[in-house]
């Protein structure tokens, strides 16, 4: 892992230099560590979750802080709630001091009530997601994200495709966490890894931030997301199932979002002129934890599974999200669905205006998802829209709607 160099160091960088505290939230095991030792290389680091670190911050908090000139990394900072109050003392004492403290922390939610209450204008917050494909790859990014939301759609027609089509599918089928994908050549391994941390997950961290929660009911629960996932989310469905109420299943998916396994993606709203889907759809966030669970013992085995629509579908919007964070262009995510069934797997609202985007896992994109693509661009007066397959290069499908390959993302 220590030799991939993560796509977001600059990101990190420039907020370090806007603000005194930076603070790398994801799930276990998305490589938080590694990302805090590359950007300060030479900083003292402590391990919040390592009990001779942890005794030696806990003792006195503002007194270690204080201690510090220079730049200092703390992991897992949601083991030391006390920590915060602690932060903002020290930082107010030299508030024009930019850079000094970088942390990391697993979701919590006394984690996240701590930066919130505690901090708030110290510190800025970055959601690390697992690999982008030109990490995996050990590809240069291309300039498919600040292109896309520029308004000079013609110049996605020179991006290249870099990735092969058999790389492609062992991303999607390893998944992006770092260590399943680095080993994905022993697919025993990966499936091990895969059903060892979902029972971690489970066992160690569910069961410490969610006292009394029925974790049986609840890891039936996260199995039946995985059948679900990329599809409107039917709670009351779900409640009959596991003979819970409907707000248990809310709760779930929740706890499920807030711990970095689940994302939700809201319906778009703003079109008055037609009855819409309002119920939020989601997707498990990561694709080899979704593979894992339905089944799926290899790339090869992924090519003909009947849910290989929906894992690409979730695979590529969240490289597209990954991929928009961490070069720091904000965007706001929904997809679209009429009543009549026309829908837009992600539509994205940001500073540049509304960018839908059409993800398919074939060559070629059919008559009906470019209709309903076209109408949605005339609607809402888009300059263009963007389908994602695995075409074998860039070209307009229609003369608002440009086709690039996943590969060149």
């Amino acid at each position: 892992m220590s030799g991939v160099k993560r796509a977001c160091i600059k990101a990190i960088r420039d907020l370090l230099s806007r603000f005194p505290c930076v603070v790398v939230l994801g799930a276990r095991q998305i490589g938080k560590t590694t990302l805090l030792r590359q950007v300060y290389a030479e900083a003292p680091f402590f391990d919040l979750e390592r009990p001779v670190d942890y005794d030696r911050v806990s003792y006195d908090c503002e007194f270690f802080l204080s201690q510090w000139k220079e730049p200092i990394l703390l992991d897992e900072a949601q083991a030391l709630p006390e920590l915060f109050p602690a932060l903002r003392v020290v930082i107010d004492q030299q508030r024009d001091l930019k850079g000094r403290f970088l942390l990391s922390g697993s979701s919590s939610p006394d984690l996240t009530r701590s930066v919130t209450e505690s901090l708030a204008g110290r510190v800025a917050v970055f959601d690390l997601g697992g690999f982008e494909m030109s990490e995996m790859w050990g590809e240069a990014a291309q300039d498919f994200y600040r292109i896309a939301v520029s308004g000079n759609p013609k110049d996605l027609l020179q991006l290249e495709p870099r990735i092969s089509d058999r790389e492609l599918f062992e991303s999607c089928w390893s998944g992006t966490y770092p260590e399943p994908f680095l080993k994905r050549a022993d697919g025993r391994f990966v499936n091990l890894w895969q059903e060892n941390y979902f029972r971690t997950y489970i066992d160690r961290d569910v069961r410490s931030l969610f006292p009394g929660l029925n974790l049986q009911a609840y890891r039936t629960f996260i199995r039946m997301l995985a059948t679900a996932s990329g599809q409107v989310i039917n709670a009351a469905r779900l409640a009959s199932s596991l003979d819970v109420a409907q707000p248990t299943v809310r709760k779930y998916l929740q706890i499920a979002e807030g711990t970095f396994l689940w994302r939700s993606l809201p319906s778009y709203q703003k079109n008055i002129a037609k009855r819409l889907t309002k119920t939020p759809r989601g997707y498990l966030r990561d694709p080899g934890l979704l593979n894992h669970m339905l089944g799926i013992r290899s790339p090869e085995a992924l090519r003909s599974h009947a849910h290989l629509g929906a894992i690409w579908e979730g695979f590529i919007i969240e490289q597209l999200l990954i991929g928009f964070q961490n070069r720091m262009i904000a965007v706001r995510p929904h997809f679209y669905r009429t009543h009549h069934q026309a829908e837009i797997d992600l539509v994205l609202e940001g500073e540049f205006g509304i960018l839908p985007i059409e993800v398919k896992v074939g060559f070629r994109t059919g008559k009906k998802p470019l209709t309903a693509l076209d109408a949605f661009i005339a609607e809402q007066g888009c300059p263009y829209g963007i389908v994602i397959n695995n075409a074998e290069s860039a070209a307009w499908l229609t003369p608002k709607i440009v086709q690039v390959p996943a590969s060149c993302l």
